[in-house]
């Protein structure tokens, strides 16, 4: 499926909708029609991403799923279980340390540490030398 064809499918839907809701607008309900055909159609494009070969599978998974929950009316599930998984994360994130205590290093690694950092006398004369340029 090209990015056209997806271009395509959308403003098919928006024309769809808005001559419905013109429709609705002088009396002629299709409310119920309405109901069903917005749902499919966000299920075919959906259906279509996971079957074709250029979209993302796991969106297209998405897409179908929002729109069968959208068909049968629990798209609140959809919309609760994310609030639930986020404030899960964010419970999970503040019990977590967030930072582990190191243990001090080896008395052996420290000495090493202090002979290697020591000032010898070329870093005294580069100082000095530093020092004296204006």
């Amino acid at each position: 499926m090209s990015e056209r064809s997806g271009k395509v499918l959308l403003g098919l839907v928006l024309l769809l909708i808005g001559g419905l809701v013109l429709l609705d607008q002088i009396g002629i309900d299709f409310g119920d029609l309405l109901g069903l055909l917005i749902p499919g159609v966000i299920m075919l494009y959906g259906a279509r991403k996971i079957m074709g070969q250029s979209g993302s599978r796991f969106w297209g998974i998405v897409i179908f799923l929002f729109g069968f929950l959208m068909l049968i009316g629990k798209l609140h599930l959809l919309f609760h279980g994310l609030l639930a998984i986020g404030v899960i994360y964010l419970g999970y994130r503040l019990l977590r340390p967030s930072h582990v205590p190191k243990e001090a290093p080896p008395a052996w690694e420290r000495q090493w540490a202090q002979k290697v950092l020591k000032e010898d006398a070329l870093d005294a004369w580069e100082k000095d030398v530093t020092r004296r340029q204006p």
